[in-house]
C-alpha cells in the first residue's frame, strides 16, 4: 500500500511538473521580451497575473467537483485544459488570445492543484498523512525546479515559439502519465461512494459541522503566501539593487544572477524540507507545533530583512524564510485534511488553495506600493507582523493533533480505498456500540426475558462484555 501511494505521489508530481512548462516559460521569458508574444510591456502584468485572480474562484468549485464527481475526472480534465492553454500560447499572437488562454489555464491549475492535494490525503491515514503530503510536495517542488532551469535553457536556445513547440508534446506526455497513474481502480475514486447521500443535503450545510480551528491554517496560509510569494518574491531584486548601489557594497555575483540564486533557494528548501516535516508530523503528532514552528522560523527571516542593511543578511533572511515556509506548507495541509471528512476535502482543501492564492495576489500590490512611500524596510517589517499574527494564532488554537475517532476514521477510508483497488491493508476495527445503544438492547432483553436471561443467552452477554471491556458485566439473573 505505502509504494502504490508514492508510485502514484511521482507519477502525479510527474505530470503535474510537465502541465506547469508553459507557465513556468512565460513567467521566464516575458518580462524581458513580451513582444516575442505579441504584446505591449503595459499589458504584461494583466496577462501573468489573469491566472491567479481566475483561481480564486476556481479553486473552491474544482474541490466541489471533485467531491461530487470523484478525484479521476476533474484531475484528468485540468490536465486536458493545460494542454490547450499550453497549444493556445503557441498559437497567440495579440493580447486577447493569450489572455484567454491564461484564464484557461487558470482554471486547469486549480483542478489540478486541489485534485491532486486531495488525492494524496485519500489515500493516506493520520499516522502517515505527514510523509505522504511531505513527498507530494517535495516531487512537485522538484519537478519545478527542473522547469524553471530548462525554461532558461531553451528560450536562449529556441526562443519564444520554438521552446513552445516542444513544451505542447510533454504537456500532452503530462496527460499520458495522468491517466496512467489514475487507472487503478480506487486510485482518485474520493469517497462519493459512501456519501451519496449528503451529496443532497448542499455544501454549505454540508460544511457547517467543521471544526472552526480550520479557519487557522487558512489564516496562516493566507498570511505565508502575502508575505513570501507575494511581498519577498516581488520585489528581492529592487531591494537588492538598491543595496548594491549603497556605497562600500561590492557584488560578487551580478544582482539578476543573485535574485535568481535566491528565489532557487525557496524551491530547493521546498523539496529538502517538506519530507523532514511530514516525518515530523507523523512523529510527534500534533500539526500545530510543526506549523508553529514554521511560522517562527520565517518571522525570524522577515525580521533579518527589516533590519538587515547588507547583502549577506539578506541572503539569510531569503533562506530562513524559504526553511521555515518548508515546514508550514506540509503542515496546514495535513491538518485540514485531518479536520475534513473525505468527502468534503475537494472543496475544503480548494478554499486553502483560495487563502493561499489571494495573500499571493495582494501582496505585490502592497509591496510596491509601500516601495514607492515608506520604502521596502517598511514591507518587510509589514510581513514580519503578519507573520506574528499567524503565530499568535497558533498559540491560541487547542492542540491539532488528529483524535482517535479521526485516526479510525481514516484508517477505514484508507481500508475501503485499498480493498477497492486491490490493496491489501487490513480490515478496519468494528465500532464500539454507544452507551444508548446499550440501554436500547438491555430493555429488549428484559421484554423478551421478564424473568431474567436463560443460560444461553447469558453465555452471549458474557461474551459480549469481554469483547467490549468497557461496559459493565451482566449481573446474577433475578430470581
Amino acid at each position: 500500500m505505502r509504494s502504490r501511494r508514492y508510485a502514484l505521489a511521482a507519477g502525479l508530481a510527474l505530470a503535474y511538473s510537465l502541465a506547469l512548462l508553459g507557465d513556468q516559460m512565460l513567467y521566464v521569458f516575458l518580462p524581458s521580451d513580451p513582444a516575442a508574444a505579441g504584446i505591449a510591456a503595459a499589458s504584461l502584468g494583466i496577462v501573468l497575473s489573469a491566472n491567479r485572480f481566475v483561481r480564486l474562484g476556481a479553486n473552491s468549485l474544482g474541490g466541489l467537483l471533485s467531491d461530487r464527481l470523484g478525484r479521476r475526472r476533474p484531475y484528468l480534465l485540468g490536465m486536458a485544459l493545460a494542454l490547450a492553454s499550453t497549444t493556445g500560447y503557441l498559437l497567440s499572437s495579440s493580447f486577447w488570445p493569450l489572455l484567454l488562454w491564461r484564464i484557461v489555464w487558470g482554471i486547469a491549475f486549480a483542478l489540478i492543484s486541489v485534485g491532486g492535494v486531495a488525492i494524496m490525503l485519500d489515500l493516506s491515514t493520520s499516522e502517515d498523512r505527514g510523509r505522504t503530503v511531505g513527498t507530494y510536495q517535495s516531487l512537485l517542488q522538484l519537478g519545478t525546479l527542473l522547469g524553471l532551469v530548462l525554461s532558461g535553457v531553451l528560450t536562449d536556445l529556441l526562443g519564444y515559439r520554438g521552446t513552445l513547440t516542444i513544451y505542447v508534446p510533454l504537456a500532452a506526455l503530462g496527460l499520458i502519465v495522468a491517466v496512467w497513474v489514475l487507472r487503478a481502480p480506487g486510485a482518485g475514486e474520493g469517497s462519493t461512494a459512501r456519501h451519496e447521500g449528503s451529496a443532497g443535503l448542499g455544501t454549505l450545510a454540508a460544511l457547517r459541522p467543521l471544526d472552526a480551528r480550520l479557519l487557522a491554517p487558512a489564516y496562516v496560509t493566507f498570511a505565508s503566501l502575502f508575505a513570501g510569494s507575494g511581498v519577498l518574491m516581488a520585489t528581492l531584486g529592487v531591494y537588492l539593487k538598491q543595496l548594491a548601489a549603497e556605497p562600500g557594497t561590492t557584488l560578487v555575483v551580478p544582482i539578476a544572477s543573485l535574485t535568481g540564486m535566491l528565489l532557487a533557494t525557496r524551491r530547493l528548501a521546498g523539496m529538502v524540507g517538506a519530507p523532514i516535516a511530514g516525518h515530523l508530523l507523523d512523529r510527534f503528532g500534533n500539526r500545530r507545533n510543526v506549523a508553529a514552528a514554521g511560522v517562527l522560523v520565517s518571522l525570524m527571516g522577515f525580521m533579518v530583512l527589516a533590519t538587515g542593511r547588507r547583502v549577506g543578511m539578506v541572503a539569510t533572511g531569503v533562506v530562513l524564510v524559504a526553511v521555515g515556509e518548508s515546514l508550514l506548507h506540509p503542515a496546514v495541509v495535513v491538518w485540514t485534511g485531518d479536520g475534513t471528512p473525505p468527502h468534503l476535502r475537494g472543496v475544503v482543501m480548494g478554499g486553502l488553495a483560495t487563502a493561499g492564492d489571494l495573500g499571493a495576489a495582494l501582496g505585490p500590490l502592497v509591496g510596491y506600493a509601500l516601495l514607492e512611500t515608506a520604502g521596502l524596510r517598511a514591507a518587510y517589517a509589514l510581513c514580519a507582523a503578519l507573520t506574528l499574527s499567524a503565530l499568535l494564532l497558533l498559540a491560541s488554537v487547542r492542540s491539532a493533533a488528529p483524535s482517535r475517532p479521526a485516526r479510525l476514521a481514516s484508517a477505514r477510508d484508507a481500508a475501503d480505498v485499498s480493498r477497492a483497488g486491490g490493496g491489501t491493508a487490513s480490515r478496519s476495527p468494528p465500532r464500539r456500540p454507544t452507551a444508548s445503544a446499550w440501554a436500547r438492547r438491555r430493555r429488549a432483553r428484559r421484554r423478551r426475558h421478564p424473568g431474567g436471561a436463560p443460560e444461553p443467552v447469558r453465555s452471549a452477554q458474557r461474551a459480549t462484555a469481554s469483547r467490549w471491556p468497557g461496559r459493565p458485566r451482566p449481573g446474577p439473573a433475578p430470581t
